[in-house]
């Protein structure tokens, strides 16, 4: 599979009037969709956690095949200090992710599985912030 090489600009909302620059988590993507040459579909977003998760930088790709059946994987890449910063790195993991269909660009990132709603590494551990 390759996908198709374009520039995909990320756009921004926060889930409340006060969140948003400069306060830290709140903020949300639109979905962006990536079609590859051989017609798999990559629904991908990303927020950044508020609450126990302030400042949390998560992700979530929904792969759809050309048979029609979905894959829905979420991940987190880290904590920032700042929403500019989550921005700035979720523009260039999906720059990255664009050409090469997968996060191997980032130093960090894991796996997350949510249970009642809330975070969880693959392993068991909730993530929470450092802020909370």
């Amino acid at each position: 599979m390759t996908a198709t090489l374009k520039r995909t600009e990320l756009s921004w909302d926060a889930y409340w009037q006060w969140d948003g620059e400069p306060e830290l988590g709140g903020i949300y993507t639109d979905t962006v969709s990536i079609w590859t040459e051989d017609n798999y579909r990559f629904d991908l977003s990303f927020r950044v956690g508020g609450g126990r998760t302030h400042g949390i930088l998560f992700g979530e790709v929904v792969t759809t095949n050309p048979q029609f059946e979905m894959t829905k994987l979420h991940y987190c890449f880290g904590q920032f200090y700042t929403n500019a910063g989550a921005k700035l790195f979720a523009q260039f993991a999906l720059n990255h992710f664009i050409e090469t269909e997968t996060w191997s660009v980032c130093p960090s990132f894991e796996a997350v599985d949510y249970i009642d709603g809330d975070p969880f590494t693959l392993s068991g551990d909730e993530i929470v912030s450092e802020f909370a």
